[in-house]
């Protein structure tokens, strides 16, 4: 996908479940890792509080593992 495609996607999502959904589709067509320019133009652009709410792109995400 193309940069602005991603943007495009990720500015769609019209909750968390599919914001997440999204970020698997952007992973899966990047080898399962996120393009190197995410970080700026999804999290510091703001793109990720505005499409989610403020404070969205402070979210601690814990991996949850087997004990």
């Amino acid at each position: 996908m193309e940069k602005q495609e991603v943007i495009e996607l990720m500015k769609s999502s019209k909750n968390s479940k599919e914001w997440n959904e999204n970020c698997d589709k952007v992973k899966k067509d990047n080898n399962n890792d996120y393009p190197s320019w995410w970080y700026f133009e999804i999290i510091l652009s703001g793109l990720c509080d505005n499409t989610l709410g403020s404070g969205s792109s402070k979210m601690k995400i814990s991996s949850i593992g087997e004990s």
